[in-house]
């Protein structure tokens, strides 16, 4: 990996609030402060962007008993762009791409952590 591979080129932000299902966001509020320099919202984007580059989309069912928190998330346009188009396409609703984007990244990376 180049070191420029670490750097996102300037993207416009857009804020979206979005339901977030409680175990996935204690994870990742663990990743910001305990393992990684980046914010909880710069994660989620990585996971979007990482769920984008796969063929396959899942769709991430809520698991029963787990309360969805919402939340207020900074997205990448270029990233909230295309999950628009996955949620019109698919009728997936907006925040269970978002879940499943999470969930699919930190199973996926979970010996890395």
């Amino acid at each position: 990996m180049d070191a420029l591979d670490r750097l996102y080129r300037k993207d416009e932000l857009i804020k979206r609030s979005v339901h977030v299902d409680q175990d996935l966001y204690k994870n990742l509020q663990y990743l910001s402060l305990e393992v990684y320099d980046a914010s909880v919202s710069k994660i989620i984007n990585v996971a979007i962007e990482y769920m984008l580059t796969k063929k396959e989309i899942q769709y991430y069912k809520k698991p029963k008993g787990v309360d969805s928190i919402y939340r207020s998330v900074v997205l990448r346009k270029s990233l909230y762009s295309r999950l628009t188009s996955i949620k019109e396409i698919r009728g997936i609703s907006f925040s269970r791409l978002i879940n499943g984007s999470i969930k699919e990244f930190l199973e996926d990376y979970k010996d890395k952590f």
